[in-house]
């Protein structure tokens, strides 16, 4: 077991966890070692976002057919799986600093907004004194709030990195195998862009990725933040005597702890997934093309996309493949990441 020293009790999570502060961290340790554990989450689920985009782009509206060309178009099995890891290397290669600015910013936010709030409720100005009562009945908000503000801060801030990496790695994703054959690198394909469309045809649809990644940051993380703070009770130490009578009680506190994290990393995913999946279409669609019956991807604008994409149905193209992913990254990453800040502290000793 662990041990961390100085421990006291305002660093005890509802949870029964630690609760630890971004000034406890060490930076370098959580960078490292964070960033190895999120490039093997993504190389792990990098095939649902390939055949997520592929239904996305999908000239015909067939969801069956955009996943069938993979295997249709390749000789071979070994040739049929490499198709599902197009665009992993810039994938990875771009993420990692995407990452660090996304967790610098959610930390940091978080917790000031945290502190602040909840400052704010219990020690009131003299002219909200007399709604005392009314204030502390909103600090179960405050979680939810911290979180939701702090994901969407996070979120746009980290869009600097990820629109590059989506153009590029989505335009490798849709490409036929001849088309990939002769020009399938990264290399090649950054230097199409730049020579058709200019440098600012890395940042395609960044206004529509911003606009997209901030409500879905928000939602993630708020409707996470809620639900955990909701569940924490099942997983609190502290109220094993109280649970020991009850069906719950008899379930093991690491499993039960388990289940608060995947239950609320789905949930978020699935609330997510569901309210901006439309916006998500439109920027793929935008930021690739749809595939023409040659398998090259056509450029358009965001009139003819949502002309096109009048009906919800299309619109929700690539939502199951987008829940299964975001429901797997999320319950894996968060549960690795909060095991990740407490090894990471700068008073940590194994």
């Amino acid at each position: 077991m662990s041990a961390i020293k100085g421990t006291d009790v305002r660093t005890i999570s509802v949870g029964g966890g630690i609760n630890t502060r971004w000034s406890d961290i060490d930076k370098s340790r959580l960078y490292c070692i964070g960033s190895l554990m999120y490039s093997g989450l993504a190389v792990a689920l990098h095939p649902l976002t390939v055949v997520k985009i592929r239904r996305q782009v999908a000239a015909d509206g067939n969801p069956t057919t955009t996943t069938n060309t993979i295997s249709q178009s390749s000789s071979s099995g070994l040739q049929s799986i490499r198709q599902y890891y197009r665009g992993l290397s810039v994938v990875l290669s771009l993420a990692v600093p995407a990452r660090i600015i996304y967790v610098s910013v959610l930390e940091c936010s978080r917790e000031l907004i945290d502190h602040n709030a909840r400052h704010l409720l219990l020690n009131p100005p003299s002219s909200l004194k007399p709604y005392g009562e009314e204030l502390i009945g909103l600090l179960p908000l405050v979680a939810p709030l911290s979180g939701g503000i702090a994901g969407g801060l996070a979120a746009v801030s980290s869009q600097l990195a990820v629109v590059p990496m989506d153009v590029i790695s989505q335009k490798l994703m849709v490409m036929d195998d001849s088309m990939y054959q002769q020009r399938g690198s990264a290399i090649n394909v950054t230097k199409s862009i730049i020579a058709n469309e200019g440098w600012q045809g890395l940042f395609k649809g960044f206004g529509l990725s911003l606009f997209t990644s901030l409500p879905a940051g928000t939602i993630w993380w708020a409707t996470y933040a809620g639900c955990k703070d909701q569940l924490s009770i099942y997983g609190d130490p502290s109220n094993d005597r109280c649970l020991e009578s009850t069906s719950v009680g008899s379930i093991p506190l690491g499993v039960r702890q388990g289940c608060i994290q995947i239950l609320s990393a789905f949930n978020a995913a699935f609330v997510s997934a569901v309210l901006t999946q439309p916006l998500d279409t439109i920027k793929t669609r935008l930021q690739v093309g749809s595939s023409n019956s040659a398998g090259i991807p056509s450029n358009e604008g965001i009139v003819s996309i949502a002309k096109e994409l009048a009906s919800t149905s299309k619109l929700y193209h690539g939502l199951l493949p987008r829940i299964v992913h975001m429901g797997i990254w999320g319950s894996v990453l968060s549960s690795a990441y909060e095991y990740l800040k407490v090894v990471s502290r700068k008073d940590y000793n194994p």
